[in-house]
This record gives structure tokens, sequence and C-alpha cells, in this order.
């Protein structure tokens, strides 16, 4: 049996759900969502789970089943696996996306992994092992904005051994600390999953990355954050927090989630929430950019090229239907 697999990555807001969608019905397919926010029960708004455009929570043409959602009829696996409580890794991301991912291809349907998260995406084709610098972009960034007695505190409630082990000089140095918290939120999983099932059996892997200029992405993102509103984020992080989940929570989560908690602690006016949720986007985006670029196997489409979109289905239909993977095993 051909064991194919099509990636669509790339930056925030440019399409890559709806993209997923549409190809899915063309190659019949399924969708596994790779997002390290998108697994949490409810989480809805934020983390995008549904496609851009006309799209409404309240729509019919979507709804959830036990394991997956299944949008305009096509199913999206990954999608509410855990109790926003439960903090989940990348090595149970891994473990549940390689078993989904099997169970697509034994139906006889080709999988199709959906997402911006770069970490997932790298560990899941990859393996754990082959990430010489571990680390979750969202968390980096996070990170990065905290004092020096912040960082600490947040190495000590994560781990108070690892605290311990650190001499006077590492917790006075920002950088040491920062690692050492990638280091204790790493661990989890890293000795979890170490090979991929993806690499060890040679499945024949596209990786279709979407992007645009910086200005189109920034563009489209803030479009994207005034949309949040109008679809009640704020409502939902506050009926969460109703439901006894801590705001404390959704500063974990960072990026929109954590600035909308600050503004529920009455730590940012509203006047300026939507302003700073945008400008922290272009900062993420500008990290995925980054990471991204540094995987050359990845092909790359314009969004915002109207011809794009054309070539790369065609593109797509001659890696399928050329059955390569196949003829070599």
């Amino acid at each position: 049996m051909s064991k194919e697999l099509l990636v669509i990555l790339g930056p925030t807001a440019t399409g890559k759900t709806d993209l997923g969608l549409n190809l899915a019905k063309k190659f019949n397919g399924e969708l596994v969502a790779a997002d390290s926010r998108q697994v949490y029960i409810g989480l809805d708004i934020g983390t995008g789970k549904l496609p851009s455009g006309s799209w409404k929570m309240e729509d019919r043409r979507w709804k959830k089943e036990k394991g997956f959602w299944e949008i305009d009829g096509v199913k999206v696996w990954m999608y509410d696996v855990v109790n926003l409580e439960t903090q989940y890794s990348v090595a149970d991301y891994i473990k549940d996306a390689e078993t989904i991912i099997e169970d697509i291809i034994e139906r006889g349907k080709l999988p199709i992994v959906v997402g911006g998260t770069g970490l997932y995406i790298k560990a899941l084709l990859e393996g754990l092992d082959n990430l010489k610098i571990p680390v979750d972009l969202a968390l980096r960034g996070e990170l990065e904005k905290l004092c020096l007695e912040e960082l600490r505190k947040k190495l000590k409630s994560l781990s108070p051994i690892k605290w311990k082990s650190l001499n006077e000089s590492e917790r006075k140095n920002s950088r040491r600390l920062l690692r050492a918290i990638e280091i204790v939120s790493m661990n989890p999983y890293v000795n979890k999953c170490q090979k991929s099932k993806v690499k060890s059996q040679n499945w024949g892997v596209l990786k279709i990355g979407l992007t645009a200029s910086r200005e189109a992405l920034y563009k489209n993102s803030d479009i994207r954050v005034i949309d949040w509103f109008k679809k009640g984020i704020i409502e939902e992080v506050k009926n969460f927090n109703k439901s006894s989940i801590p705001l404390e929570r959704f500063k974990d989560l960072g990026l929109e989630y954590k600035l909308i908690a600050s503004y529920l602690n009455n730590e940012i006016p509203i006047k300026d929430l939507i302003e700073k949720i945008q400008f922290d986007i272009h900062g993420y985006i500008r990290r995925q950019l980054t990471w991204f670029k540094k995987d050359t196997d990845i092909n790359w489409f314009d969004i915002t090229e109207k011809k794009s979109l054309g070539e790369l289905e065609k593109f797509v239909r001659i890696w399928y239907d050329s059955g390569a993977y196949a003829k070599k095993n």
C-alpha cells in the first residue's frame, strides 16, 4: 500500500485550512491539523479552526464529532483532542497524529497535514531526535517578553529540581533561564518518541508552503483579528473562566489569548487590545517565516498571485497521479 502524505504549511492567515479542504475534496483526503492550540476542546475562535471567509460558528456546514470535526463534508482530525486543563505536548501530538494518519491511509484516503506550528510538523515528519534545537515558536516568543524575575518564577513553577540545579550566575542570566524553561517544557516528550514513522517507513511526502509579502501577511492577519472579535473571542475566554479555567492558563497559551486574559485582568485597556494583538501576531509571523525558511524541501506558492493556486493544484495532481512513491516500493 502506498503511504503518501501531503503537507500544507506556512505562516498564519494564509488560508491553509481553506486550501486543505479544497484539495481533500479533489484528492479523496482528510485533514490532520498541526497546531499546538487547536487540540484544545472549545478553543475555537483564536485558533482558527473554521476556514476564513463566510464561515460562522453557527453554520450548519460543519459539525463536531467524537475525535474530529467535519467541515463541508471533510473530516478534520486533531481538533478538540483534550480539555484545556490538560498540558498537551508535541509527543502526545505525534503519537495521536501518527495513529490517525495510518488509519486514513488504511481506509484508502490521502492524509493532508495542515498547520503553522513548525515544531509539530518537523517532529511528525523527522522525529524528535532530529530536532537539534527543539523549540516551540509561540513559547519562544512569549518567553522572550518576560523579565528576569518572571523567568525565574516560571522555571521554579515548572521544575523546582531544575531551578535548584542552576548556579547563582545562571539564575541571573535570562538566556540561561529561557533555555532551561525550554528544556523542561520539552522533557516530557523527548524520551517518548525519538523516531518518526513517516521518516522510518519512507513515506512519500510533498510539502506545500503558502506565503506572501510580509505586508500582505500582516494585512490578512489584522483582518483576521478583527473578525475574531466579531465572532466573540472575548466571550470565549470569559466562558472558560466562568467554568473554572483561570486566566493564567490563557496567558500560558500566548499571543491573542494572553492579551485577552490581561485585558480581563484590567492590565490592558480595551482601546489598546486589538492593536497589541495585531502587533504580537506580526512578530509570530516573522518567527514562522524564519523557521520554515530553513526547510529547503518546501514548494512555495504566493497566495497573492492569481495563477498561483491553479498552479499549486496542478503541482499536487502531478505528484498524486505519478505514483512515484508506489513504484519505488
